[in-house]
């Protein structure tokens, strides 16, 4: 069957878009309903104009019904979504346990590589081209801004990213925060520079103190530079980030004494994006900050979550409560096993 698919891309490069674009279309409609198309448009990255032409296909074939609250699955829908899951899965290589982990954290993909990161550290060159292969599957042609943050693990696979995946494509990298008073290797400007060197592309730099009082954060925003970075950030087109254990990060944040008691007292296991959540994936504390915020991920099509390791599977899986359902994991047999375990 897929050596059959592959003749027919060969001939209609188109086809296996299409299907996968109206396989996706369902899944959303499928979790979100009742949805409007605009919002469901952001959310896969399309223009509204095509996402009117594929649901009115969709309704027309009695797939979805729409409605003044927005567009449902029809009976038919669900027969099919269950139906093509199998089929988009061995097209495009998704295991059994990549399915059960996506749809267990209601996402729009899971990747899974061999291991334990926690014992195989050697396993971040697997991550970085996993996410390679994602990015280039997923990125447009043509002009891309890809807001990039820092941490071990970003740092790691930034190297593995390969310049095949600037081709046909101008890709832009910029760093989602502000990195001063971290280590300079983890920073994200470095990692953003990193990934730029990686695909022989282009970036941008923030250098911001990552905390900043609400006054200072006006003033500082008013500098050119710093002005279109956050401009680009704003107008981004995929985001890669990684997530972290809430008591590392709060240490290498420097956090207070008093702050980091609270977090253990409340029992925090996750940080992403400043926010810290605990095991409920209750938000419990913000750091205050210049750069891309959480909420600011449901506007993004593109979004890539790189964590791995079985010690991350509490602070995983308590974030993605909160991730937006475009987003891809990229993580690693240890974190998916316990996860699903867990569930």
């Amino acid at each position: 069957m897929l050596n059959n698919l592959s003749w027919i891309e060969n001939i209609a490069p188109d086809f296996l878009k299409v299907i996968r674009q109206r396989y996706e279309i369902l899944q959303q409609i499928s979790w979100l309903s009742p949805v409007g198309r605009r919002s469901l448009a952001v959310k896969l990255g399309i223009s509204e104009r095509s996402m009117r032409t594929e649901t009115e296909y969709l309704k027309q074939v009695g797939l979805i019904d729409i409605g003044r609250r927005g567009m449902t699955l029809t009976e038919k829908g669900e027969q099919t979504l269950e139906q093509l899951a199998p089929v988009i899965a061995k097209v495009y290589n998704v295991s059994q346990t990549e399915s059960e982990l996506a749809a267990h954290l209601q996402i729009a993909r899971a990747v899974i590589v061999p291991g334990n990161t926690d014992v195989q550290p050697h396993l971040s060159k697997s991550l970085g081209e996993a996410l390679n292969d994602a990015l280039k599957l997923l990125l447009p042609l043509g002009h891309n801004i890809i807001t990039v943050f820092g941490g071990v693990t970003m740092s790691s696979v930034a190297s593995q990213l390969s310049p095949t995946l600037n081709r046909h494509r101008d890709l832009l990298f910029v760093p989602g925060r502000g990195g001063l008073g971290e280590s300079v290797e983890i920073q994200s400007n470095t990692v953003c520079q990193m990934m730029a060197n990686s695909t022989h592309s282009h970036y941008r730099t923030l250098y911001l103190p990552e905390n900043v009082s609400s006054e200072a954060m006006k003033s500082l925003i008013k500098d050119e530079n710093i002005g279109d970075v956050l401009d680009f950030i704003s107008n981004s087109d995929a985001v890669i980030h990684s997530i972290g254990d809430a008591q590392i990060m709060a240490k290498r944040r420097g956090l207070s004494l008093d702050t980091r008691s609270m977090l253990t007292e409340k029992k925090a296991v996750a940080e992403c994006f400043g926010y810290f959540f605990n095991q409920q994936s209750q938000m419990i504390y913000k750091i205050p900050r210049i750069g891309l915020q959480l909420e600011d991920l449901n506007r993004i099509p593109r979004v890539f979550a790189v964590a791995s390791g079985q010690s991350k599977a509490l602070a995983i899986e308590a974030y993605m409560k909160h991730a937006p359902s475009q987003s891809w994991l990229i993580t690693d047999e240890g974190a998916a096993n316990s996860i699903l375990k867990g569930k």
